[in-house]
């Protein structure tokens, strides 16, 4: 692919990128797809930029969370700092900027590095080669694993912003901010004091907290930032991703990526248990049993919390379609677009049935070239 190729946005189409005379090359692999953004306005430059400043942010943002949860919170119940890794908005936000770090390394090094001598031993280039994309092979299983990673990242994503505005918090188990005169810290105020309104954070677990109405104006700026950041901007960081930020297709196959979020789910939820019987904090209220009454309730909050994973990722798959389309129309795409094809057999993707097309139809053309004799 010619550097000018690369520096444009990938073209949608299941037959592959078009190329300026018209024709086809190879379909580029989710590697490359993640480093090209779907849309004109979207050069390299702008995307490599723009994934830059969102990593930035991240980064940013996971210390003043750490340092939020540690001692704006401090004074809840059950308190316990080790309680961070096993709460599921920590999990999901460290998925969102793992995913951010490799996304910029791998749109860094295509655009400017795209010819890495990954035999020169001399550290830049060394570092250079682990930054750039994987190797592109067809049989390769590391095109469904990264797959399943975007996927299960940004699942992970929107489920913790649905979780939090439409269970939690409705329930009072969201620390909303609430306002009023600083009677008493309950949960973390502001620390710097500044005036006789100050919020206090309700505990974790108790049903006093604040509206949501008060996280928008009361009390000090810090907790309100951490709170809409960690449960609202991330889940708009990974819509920003897929409709503006990456060409990836819709993902296939389907059952292999359905299985193996309700998997990652599951093992979260054991996860989160051995959290509950270390700290004595229940990363979800419906956890606790004591609380619920009945093993039956936090079985269906369970079972429920599981199968939202598929239900999100039909919606997150509706979105990549709809992109797809809105894109085609971008650029005016008139190509006559093939029958979708049926779901690989294995989980990477690979079809030994176009393989075994492809050679036949290889081997055709060169007895037609050495008999000198043209179809029938």
């Amino acid at each position: 692919m010619s550097a000018t190729a690369e520096r444009t946005p990938l073209l949608e189409g299941r037959q592959g990128l078009p190329t300026p005379n018209g024709s086809y090359v190879q379909d580029p692999p989710i590697f490359l797809r993640v480093c090209h953004s779907p849309w004109s306005f979207m050069n390299q430059e702008a995307l490599v930029y723009t994934r830059a400043g969102i990593l930035a942010y991240l980064t940013v943002l996971e210390g003043m969370l750490i340092h939020y949860e540690i001692d704006y919170r401090k004074d809840e119940q059950d308190y316990s700092p080790w309680r961070i890794i096993f709460q599921f908005s920590s999990i999901s936000f460290g998925l969102l900027w793992l995913y951010h770090l490799v996304v910029f390394c791998w749109s860094f090094t295509h655009l400017y590095y795209p010819d890495v001598d990954k035999d020169d031993h001399r550290w830049k280039y060394r570092v250079l080669a682990k930054m750039s994309p994987p190797a592109q092979t067809m049989r390769s299983r590391k095109r469904f694993l990264f797959s399943l990673f975007y996927t299960i990242a940004h699942v992970f994503a929107f489920m913790n912003v649905i979780i939090y505005w439409t269970i939690l918090v409705p329930n009072g188990h969201g620390h909303l901010p609430k306002g009023g005169e600083q009677g008493g810290n309950e949960g973390g105020g502001d620390k710097g004091g500044g005036g006789n309104a100050t919020a206090v954070m309700a505990p974790f677990g108790n049903n006093t907290g604040g509206s949501v109405e008060d996280i928008f104006t009361s009390g000090p700026w810090f907790p309100r930032f951490c709170i809409l950041s960690l449960w609202g901007m991330s889940g708009l960081i990974a819509f920003f991703e897929m409709m503006v930020l990456n060409s990836v297709r819709r993902q296939v196959p389907v059952r292999s990526h359905i299985f193996w979020l309700m998997f990652a789910l599951s093992l979260y939820l054991v996860w989160a248990a051995i959290g509950s019987i270390l700290t004595g904090h229940y990363p979800f209220f419906w956890m606790n049993r004591e609380e619920m009454g009945k093993t039956e309730i936090v079985s269906a909050y369970a079972a429920g919390f599981v199968l939202m994973g598929p239900a999100v990722f039909s919606f997150m798959y509706g979105l990549i379609g709809m992109r797809e389309n809105l894109t085609q129309n971008q650029h005016g795409e008139h190509q006559p677009q093939p029958q979708p094809e049926p779901e690989p057999e294995n989980q990477g993707g690979f079809n030994p049935r176009h393989i075994a097309e492809n050679m036949i139809h290889g081997a055709r053309e060169q007895v037609q070239n050495i008999t000198g004799r043209g179809p029938a």
